[in-house]
């Protein structure tokens, strides 16, 4: 009696799952062939508005199926898979080739499918995130057998001031202009030291050292210009978005008073050494005549060692930094001459 009435409810389960297969079939008939507003109307009739959606999901996973097929399925692990169709596809379209279907074979399909895959290999990612959501760049550790890479770096920092952030930002910057054609190498006769912001006629000539890096289109003709048939065959790429770098340099090259030059240095502080070594002999001689005195004493003082480095913080105002001294101080145009003259009485002098 016990066995018979167990078998009784199974059965009725089993008449369930039928009955929801037939009955998620039959709405997807039905608002097929009516219109929304007709759609709707049968719904709210039966009190089902909103509540079709999960028997819409089981039509459109079991469409090629039928009802008695699925029987020995439970009713929850029906809702299961058509709620989930792109994670529970393969076993749906797997279940169409088994000539008996039940909730056992189900179940062994879904423990199949949460074996874990073997890891793909990730393509290894210099970004990080701070704690706050932003984005950085974190560069791995480099190991050389000669330590080249730090050492050049190193020493780079401690004789421009640069961080090592900014000298590799240059870095990147200038091998991707390579990569585009956007940046040639400029062969030069003979080894010449470079030099700084000067008003010496005598150091006009002396600008591009051996190799320097310049960027097309090549600069107009003069003697320090190897002539070559490759750089007349070379196309300039033009990138949308420009660097830093790229645009200082443009800003040297198109600037028509100083104050674009200086606006352009508030901004791009950094890039100035690289920007001033990729421009022509004629473009830096063009850039020497926009500088105001003050801009060219400063430079020379900074040749001669007298200072370290200084900025221009706005006309006549610049900050200055002295041998040994970690912060600038602000100089003005009015006492430069008496800050330089009290430098040379510290036992200071030109070269």
């Amino acid at each position: 009696m016990i066995a018979q009435n167990q078998d009784s409810s199974f059965d009725g389960l089993n008449q369930a799952t039928e009955n929801i297969l037939a009955h998620a079939i039959w709405l997807a008939e039905q608002k097929e062939k009516m219109s929304k507003t007709e759609y709707k109307k049968l719904l709210e009739q039966h009190s089902w508005k909103g509540e079709d959606k999960r028997y819409q999901k089981v039509a459109a996973a079991f469409k090629h199926f039928k009802s008695q097929d699925l029987s020995q399925v439970e009713p929850a692990t029906i809702f299961r898979l058509a709620n989930n169709p792109k994670k529970y596809q393969s076993i749906i379209d797997e279940l169409q080739n088994l000539e008996e279907i039940n909730q056992a074979v189900v179940r062994e399909l879904i423990a199949k499918q949460k074996q874990p895959k073997e890891p793909e290999q990730e393509q290894p990612s210099i970004w990080r995130r701070t704690r706050d959501g932003r984005r950085y760049c974190q560069i791995p550790p480099i190991h050389e057998t000669d330590d080249r890479t730090g050492t050049t770096l190193q020493k780079m920092m401690e004789e421009e001031g640069l961080t090592a952030q900014s000298i590799i930002a240059e870095a990147v910057a200038l091998r991707q202009a390579y990569k585009e054609g956007r940046l040639v190498l400029v062969e030069i006769e003979e080894v010449v030291p470079d030099v700084t912001y000067t008003n010496s006629t005598e150091d006009e000539e002396q600008e591009l050292p051996f190799g320097t890096w310049t960027y097309e289109p090549a600069p107009e003709k003069d003697d320090w210009v190897v002539e070559s048939d490759e750089l007349e065959e070379v196309e300039p790429v033009v990138s949308e978005e420009r660097s830093p770098l790229e645009e200082l340099i443009e800003t040297f090259q198109q600037a028509t008073n100083w104050e674009q030059i200086r606006e352009a240095l508030l901004v791009h502080e950094d890039h100035k050494h690289y920007a001033w070594s990729a421009l022509t002999p004629i473009e830096k001689k063009r850039v020497r005549g926009l500088m105001p005195i003050e801009v060219q004493k400063l430079s020379e003082a900074k040749k001669a060692g007298l200072i370290v480095d200084f900025k221009e913080l706005r006309e006549g105002v610049y900050q200055v930094r002295r041998m040994g001294n970690v912060l600038g101080e602000i100089v003005s145009a009015s006492r430069l001459d008496a800050f330089l003259a009290h430098l040379r009485c510290d036992g200071q002098s030109f070269a």
